[in-house]
């Protein structure tokens, strides 16, 4: 009997994280706003995954920009949106006191306050009348993260803020570029091995 002809399979595939962990951003918002009771942690896990994409596109442009990018890869996000748009000669004229740029700058905070995340202690005082001192037991005491995912609002605004960063410095890359937000490519092939 003889031995069947050997295939040889070959795979590639190229993923782009910003475009997945955009999605997923998306996907958990939706399930908040679908079911907006006790939908903090869809908002706060959106708020993440919204920075994440945010740097995963930083990454993924400067590799594309510059050639030293593993060098400069270690940097702040913060310093990488800086590098990429001088480079890029995306101008912000608003500055960092409005939106885009006041959003991203929060959002960063915010990433960091949730990346290294340690316990805190909050305390309040407050000064309320015989008649309606009651009413302050009602009110939270809550750290600064999580007054921004109370509700939707900021998840919101940072999706809404990123992609106009975002949209800016993709449109300025001179590269040949994939369109915005797709998750890549893959490829598959078979090769019949002769027999010598």
């Amino acid at each position: 009997m003889s031995k069947p002809p050997t295939v040889v399979i070959t795979k590639q595939r190229t993923i782009h994280t910003y475009a997945e962990l955009w999605f997923a951003s998306e996907c958990v918002l939706d399930v908040g706003l679908s079911n907006p009771d006790g939908a903090m942690w869809q908002f706060l896990s959106c708020t993440v995954l919204t920075a994440f994409s945010f740097e995963a596109y930083l990454n993924h442009a400067g590799a594309v920009t510059f050639e030293c990018w593993e060098e400069l890869e270690r940097l702040p996000p913060w310093a990488k949106l800086e590098l990429l748009s001088e480079e890029l000669d995306v101008k912000f004229p608003e500055g960092t006191g409005a939106r885009p740029l006041q959003t991203i700058a929060r959002l960063l905070n915010f990433r960091n306050t949730m990346a290294h995340g340690r316990t805190s202690e909050l305390q309040s005082k407050l000064n309320r009348t015989t008649e309606n001192y009651h009413q302050a037991y009602g009110e939270d005491l809550l750290a600064d993260w999580e007054r921004l995912v109370r509700s939707s609002d900021f998840a919101v605004r940072a999706r809404e803020d990123v992609r106009a960063v975002i949209t800016r410095l993709h449109e300025a890359r001179r590269d040949e570029k994939e369109h915005l937000f797709t998750f890549g490519m893959a490829s598959c092939g078979a090769t019949l091995v002769e027999k010598p």
